[in-house]
């Protein structure tokens, strides 16, 4: 399978229901529920998003959370998950059902790999998102001996290279905090470990420029000087000593020259 560099596919894709219909679907979905909880105590806020079947079938345990599954088709497997804690809608992977800034962290576990306009989830996801809410994106490791894969399964399969999605996520002005490859079966992690978590914040600047926050016009070199001595480094504080030292020669010798000349 050739990575593909056109975001959105001439053809229409088909999510997977279940990673039951993948081979080693169930390895996969051991593998990143075991990545994915270390982080869950991070999320904030009541609602999480989930995309795809894949992404809901990924248990991440979130009992004081309510759990919304997106997904194209109603399935068994799916309504099997629901309960007072989680609800499954049916919708377009491409226009979520919800108001801006609603929800607090969203799941694509492997979303992408199998979806004809990754960019469109992407910035759907972002809509969504409350401020400095979470994404955590799953995808196949194109680095792996999947990227010789045209399918999974009976479903077509695209690859993305992490810097890719990356690149996607810093013009949505999310924040990439972290970077991993996960492999399965308690192999050894490895960069051609066969999948790839990319967890990210999404981050809001404020339109008008804070004055506590602007950057002050000192030169840099001169900037030095504002930090406390017990503060500096060595290098640091022998700088500013040339620098001072400099300073006061150069104004003695200013100060000699107007008396000579005064007095000439």
């Amino acid at each position: 399978m050739i990575v593909n560099w056109n975001a959105k596919a001439t053809k229409p894709f088909i999510q997977p229901e279940s990673w039951q219909n993948l081979p080693k679907g169930d390895d996969y979905c051991q593998a990143l529920r075991q990545t994915l909880m270390p982080w869950m105590p991070k999320i904030l806020g009541h609602q999480v998003l989930k995309i795809g079947g894949l992404s809901g079938e990924v248990n991440t345990n979130l009992p004081m959370h309510h759990q919304i599954i997106l997904s194209e088709k109603i399935t068994p497997n799916l309504t099997a998950l629901c309960d007072a804690k989680v609800s499954l809608v049916q919708s377009s992977l491409t226009e979520f059902p919800f108001i801006q800034k609603e929800i607090n962290a969203v799941f694509l576990m492997n979303t992408l790999n199998f979806a004809q306009d990754p960019h469109q989830i992407l910035r759907e996801s972002h809509r969504v998102l409350a401020d400095d809410g979470w994404i955590f994106i799953a995808l196949f490791n194109p680095l792996s001996p999947l990227i010789l894969k045209r399918k999974m399964g009976d479903y077509p399969l695209r690859h993305y290279p992490a810097w890719r999605v990356i690149d996607w996520l810093s013009l949505l002005n999310f924040e990439v905090i972290e970077k991993c490859p996960i492999a399965t079966q308690n192999k050894r992690t490895t960069i051609c470990s066969p999948l790839t978590l990319i967890i990210a914040q999404k981050r809001t600047y404020p339109l008008t420029l804070n004055p506590e926050k602007v950057r002050s016009k000192i030169p840099v070199f001169l900037d030095a000087f504002h930090i406390p001595p017990n503060q500096r480094p060595f290098f640091l504080s022998v700088r500013n000593g040339f620098v001072i030292g400099l300073f006061t020669i150069v104004k003695g010798f200013q100060t000699l020259f107007f008396f000579f000349g005064k007095f000439a």
